[in-house]
């Protein structure tokens, strides 16, 4: 069974018009919304850039904001970990094995396949 060739031609040519097509509507689009990324910017000055980046990392006095800062999010990381040191600590080592069966042990093993201090290895 031969391909008909002008079929097959008018079926590349609908694929090329459909790419140029898309490429004409993508060209017009950037050029848009470059224009208004550069008016956008052209009105931004270096001081509003750093009291951005202050209520990003301090708050805004007087201002609730929407997310948390990045100091309050430090503050939370900082005490949910002393939080979980002291519960590690208050705890008994006892308690932190499952069973007498060292492949259930919650603990890294003690010997382990990395060389100790002093050893030497060849390469």
């Amino acid at each position: 069974m031969a391909k008909d060739p002008k079929g097959t031609d008018a079926k590349s040519e609908q694929t090329k018009l459909n790419l140029r097509m898309r490429e004409i509507v993508n060209n017009a689009y950037s050029f848009v919304r470059g224009r208004e990324y550069t008016k956008q910017m052209s009105n931004v000055t270096f001081e509003q850039l750093l009291d951005e980046a202050i209520d990003r990392i301090e708050g805004t006095p007087g201002k609730v904001p929407l997310r948390a800062t990045n100091l309050d999010r430090v503050k939370k990381i900082k005490n949910d970990i002393t939080s979980a040191v002291d519960t590690i600590k208050a705890k008994p080592p006892s308690s932190w094995v499952l069973t007498e069966d060292t492949e259930e042990n919650v603990n890294t093993p003690e010997e382990s396949s990395s060389p100790q201090p002093g050893s030497t290895t060849t390469a």
